[in-house]
C-alpha cells in the first residue's frame, strides 16, 4: 500500500515527526511480561505441556530398558603392627580402598572373569570386540566405597545392562575373579604369581639384551652408514655417483668420435680444410692457457693421485694398478705430442701434418676415454658385489630392530602387570567376604517419574518459546494500558463482541439493521459501552469546543462504521441534534445500516447537484439525521480536497449540535488525511487482532503529523 502526499494546512512540524518516529519505535519494541503471557497464551502452553508429557510416555514405553545388578563385598586386612589401632586389630586405609577399586576394574580381574564367564556368548556383549576393555572404560561396571566418610572396607558393586539375568552373571563372575585374586596374593609379599611374572620378565629382558648385543656387533662392521639414526648402504650412494661418471665418459667419447669422423669425411671429399687448420693452430697456440695441453696435464695429475691412493689402500699388487699405470703412459704420450705440436706449429709439418697430429690426439683421447670407462665399469661391478653383502647386513639389522621393539612392548606390559600384582604387596593377610550376593537385575531406566519430569519441563519450555514467538509475530496489543502507552493516547471505551438482536414486529425503526444496538437493544451491555464512549466524547468536546468529529480506523474491518452509527444514535438519545455523514465514498455502509436511499448524498452536494440540507435524511425526528455517501465517484480524493467540501462541512456545523463523519481506514487511502483537516476532533477505532500494533502506530503517527486533536481510542 502506498500513501499519496498532498499539501494540506497544518503541515507536520519537526517535533511532530520526531514524536511519531519515537512512537513507531515504541510500537515495534517487544516487552515480555511472563505472567501476562502465560495468562493470554495458556492454551498454547498447555498444548505443548501435554505434547511433552505424551512424548515422555512414548519414550518410556519404547526406549530400551536398562537393568542393574548390585552386590556388596567386605575386604578384611591384617596390617603390620605399625598400622594397628592399639588393640591388635587392623583397619583398611583410604589408600587401600582406592587400590581395591582400581584392581577390580583392571585387566587382572576382568580378563579371567570374561574368560571363565564366557561373556562373549552373552547378548550384552555380542557387538563388543574387547569385552575387558569395554568393562574397564565404560560406566556400566561401578565399584565404590559403601561409606565414603568411615572407611569400613565395604565395597559396593553394580553392573548395568539390557538383560537382568546377564547383569547378575557378569557381576557374579567379577566378584569371583576378585576373590580369587585376593586369595592368590595373600600367601606372601609379591605372591607366586608375582614370581612367575618376574621370571617371564627376566627372560624377556635377557632376550632384549641379546638382540641389543647382536645389533651393536652388526653396526660395528665396516661399510655400515647411519643417517639420522637409520642404517643405510653407502655402496648404493657410491654406485650412483659412478654411474653418473660413466655416462659422462660415454657422452665425451661420442663427441670425440663424431669429431674424428667429420674431419676424415671432409678430407676424403677434398673439402677446403684451411678453416679447420686455423682453428687447430689457435687451439695449440692457447695450450699454455686453459687448452688441450692443460687438460692433458690435469688428467695426468689425477691419474697419479689415484695410483698413489690404490698403493696406499691395497698395496703394490692390487690388480687395478696396472690399468691406471697404462692410462698414465697414454696420457704422457699425448702430452709429448702436444708439446711437439706446440714447438713445431704449422710451419714444421704443414697443414696436413697439423690435421694428422690433431686426429692422433683425438684418437688417443678416445682410447684414454675407453680405458677410463672400462676401469670405471670394473669398479662398479666391485661396488655392486660389496653392496650385495652390505644389503644383507642392513636387512638383518632392520629385522633385529623390529624384534627389539616387540620385546620392549612385551617387557613394558609385564612390568604393568607386576605393578597391578604388587598393589597389595605391603599386606600380610587379607580376606574377602561377600555381604550381598549379586542380585537379579532391576530396571533402572527409563524411569517414569524422570521421563514425566523431563517431558513436563521440555513441553513447558517449548510452549513458552512458541508463545513468545507467536506473541511477537502477532504484533498486537495485549491490554488497554499497552494501547495507551504505545500510542500515547487514552482509551475511552471497550466494545465487546455482541449478539445482534432480532428485529421485532411493529418496531419503531424497522429499516435500521440489528448492528445499531443502541436503537434496538438500549438496555444491553453493548449499548452501555457506547453510552460510556458518548460521555467521554461530550467531556472532550466541551473542553475544546468541538462540534465536527471524525471517526476512522487503522485498517478495514475494525468496526468504525458500526461504532460511529451507535455513537450517533446514543448522542441523539441524549437530546442533542446530531448529523452522521458517510464520507467513505469507496465502500459506504451507513445507508445500509439505517436503510436509507443512497441515490444522492455527500458526493451529490460536493458536485453542486443539490444543497447541503437537501441531502439530509432523517432517522429520528428532530435529533438524528444522516447524509449518505451518495453515488460513488471516480475521484473521491479530489472531491474531498475541493473548497466545496469545506463549505459543506461548515454549513452542517452551523445547523447541528454535533457532526460525526465516518471516513475510510487511515492506512487504506488518503481520504481520512484530507477529511481530518476540516474536523475539530478525531477518534481511532481498532479491533485487537494480528498486525494491529503496526497499523495503529502508523495511523497515530499520521494523525499527529496532521496536527489534529485526537480524542482517544475505542477498542
Amino acid at each position: 500500500m502506498s500513501l499519496i502526499n498532498v499539501d494540506f494546512p497544518n503541515q507536520p512540524n519537526s517535533l511532530g515527526q520526531q514524536a511519531g518516529m519515537a512512537q513507531q519505535r515504541k510500537a515495534d519494541t517487544y516487552s515480555l511480561d511472563l505472567f501476562d503471557l502465560i495468562k493470554r497464551k495458556f492454551g498454547i502452553i498447555t498444548f505443548f505441556v501435554l505434547l511433552g508429557i505424551a512424548a515422555s510416555l512414548l519414550y518410556f514405553f519404547k526406549a530400551p530398558k536398562t537393568f542393574e545388578s548390585r552386590a556388596r563385598i567386605f575386604v578384611d586386612e591384617k596390617k603390620a603392627s605399625v598400622m594397628s589401632n592399639g588393640d591388635g586389630e587392623s583397619f583398611v586405609t583410604d589408600s587401600s580402598i582406592e587400590k581395591y577399586l582400581v584392581t577390580i576394574k583392571s585387566s587382572l580381574i576382568l580378563e579371567p572373569a570374561v574368560e571363565k564367564g564366557k561373556f562373549h556368548q552373552l547378548k550384552t556383549f555380542e557387538e563388543t570386540n574387547d569385552i575387558a576393555a569395554t568393562l574397564r572404560e565404560s560406566k556400566a561396571l561401578v565399584a565404590k566405597p559403601a561409606d565414603t566418610k568411615a572407611n569400613s572396607g565395604v565395597i559396593k558393586l553394580a553392573f548395568r545392562g539390557p538383560n537382568p539375568d546377564e547383569c547378575q552373571k557378569v557381576l557374579e563372575e567379577v566378584v569371583k575373579s576378585f576373590d580369587a585374586h585376593i586369595k592368590s596374593t595373600t600367601k606372601h609379599i609379591g605372591g607366586e604369581t608375582a614370581e612367575l611374572v618376574t621370571q617371564v620378565r627376566d627372560d624377556v629382558f635377557k632376550q632384549l639384551n641379546d638382540v641389543d648385543a647382536e645389533i651393536k656387533k652388526l653396526m660395528a662392521q665396516p661399510g655400515i652408514l647411519i643417517v639420522d639414526g637409520r642404517v643405510s648402504d653407502p655402496h648404493q650412494m657410491q654406485l650412483t655417483l659412478m654411474h653418473q661418471d660413466l655416462n659422462e665418459l660415454r657422452r665425451e667419447r661420442i663427441k670425440l668420435a663424431a669429431r674424428v669422423k667429420n674431419i676424415q669425411t671432409d678430407q676424403a671429399n677434398g673439402k677446403d680444410l684451411s678453416g679447420l687448420i686455423s682453428e687447430i693452430v689457435r687451439e695449440q697456440t692457447d695450450l699454455n692457457g686453459a687448452g688441450a695441453y692443460s687438460t692433458t696435464q690435469t688428467q695426468l695429475v689425477q691419474l697419479r693421485i689415484k695410483e698413489q691412493e690404490l698403493v696406499n689402500n691395497f698395496g703394490a699388487d692390487y690388480p687395478d694398478l696396472k690399468k691406471v699405470r697404462d692410462q698414465i703412459r697414454t696420457v704422457e704420450a699425448m702430452k709429448m705430442q702436444e708439446a711437439a705440436s706446440m714447438a713445431g706449429g704449422v710451419g714444421a709439418t704443414g697443414g696436413a701434418g697439423v690435421i694428422s697430429d690433431y686426429l692422433n690426439q683425438l684418437q688417443q683421447r678416445i682410447a684414454l676415454n675407453v680405458s677410463e670407462a672400462e676401469s670405471l665399469s670394473n669398479s662398479i661391478k666391485a661396488e655392486q658385489s660389496d653392496s650385495t653383502s652390505i644389503s644383507a647386513v642392513v636387512e638383518n639389522l632392520n629385522g633385529l630392530e623390529r624384534k627389539r621393539e616387540r620385546l620392549e612392548t612385551v617387557f613394558n606390559t609385564i612390568n604393568e602387570r607386576l605393578n597391578e600384582i604388587d598393589v597389595f604387596k605391603e599386606h600380610l593377610w587379607r580376606n574377602l567376604s561377600i555381604l550381598d550376593e549379586a542380585s537379579v537385575g532391576e530396571k533402572v531406566a527409563p524411569s517414569l517419574p524422570m521421563s514425566l519430569a523431563a517431558g513436563l519441563f521440555l513441553g513447558s519450555l517449548l510452549g513458552l518459546f512458541f508463545a513468545v514467538f507467536k506473541d511477537m509475530a502477532e504484533k498486537t496489543f495485549r491490554s488497554s494500558d499497552d494501547v495507551a502507552t504505545l500510542l500515547n493516547s487514552r482509551v475511552i471505551g471497550h466494545v465487546s463482541m455482541f449478539q445482534k438482536s432480532r428485529k421485532k414486529k411493529n418496531a419503531q425503526y424497522p429499516n435500521v439493521q440489528p448492528d445499531v444496538v443502541t436503537i434496538h437493544a438500549p438496555a444491553s451491555q453493548a449499548s452501555e459501552s457506547y453510552r460510556a464512549i458518548r460521555t467521554s466524547v461530550f467531556f472532550k468536546a466541551q473542553e475544546i469546543g468541538a462540534k465536527v468529529i471524525q471517526v476512522t480506523s487503522p485498517a478495514p474491518g475494525d468496526g468504525k462504521s458500526t461504532t460511529i452509527s451507535n455513537l450517533a444514535a446514543s448522542i441523539a438519545q441524549s437530546g442533542r441534534r446530531v448529523l452522521l455523514i458517510d464520507a467513505d465514498m469507496r465502500k459506504p455502509v451507513v445507508h445500509k445500516l439505517f436503510g436509507l436511499n443512497n441515490d444522492y448524498g455527500l458526493s451529490s452536494v460536493i458536485c453542486g447537484e443539490m444543497d447541503p440540507m437537501e441531502a439530509v435524511q432523517t432517522v429520528q425526528q428532530e435529533y438524528f439525521s444522516v447524509v449518505s455517501s451518495g453515488p460513488i465517484p471516480g475521484n473521491p480524493a479530489e472531491l474531498l480536497t475541493s473548497a466545496r467540501f469545506a463549505a459543506v462541512v461548515n454549513a452542517y456545523r452551523n445547523e447541528f449540535d454535533y457532526v460525526l463523519i465516518d471516513s475510510p481506514p487511515m492506512m487504506a487511502v488518503t481520504d481520512p488525511s484530507i477529511i481530518c483537516t476540516h474536523v475539530d476532533l478525531i477518534y481511532l477505532v481498532m479491533r485487537i487482532r494480528n498486525g494491529v500494533r503496526t497499523n495503529a502506530s502508523r495511523a497515530k503517527e499520521l494523525i499527529d503529523s496532521m496536527g489534529v486533536e485526537m480524542g482517544g481510542i475505542v477498542i
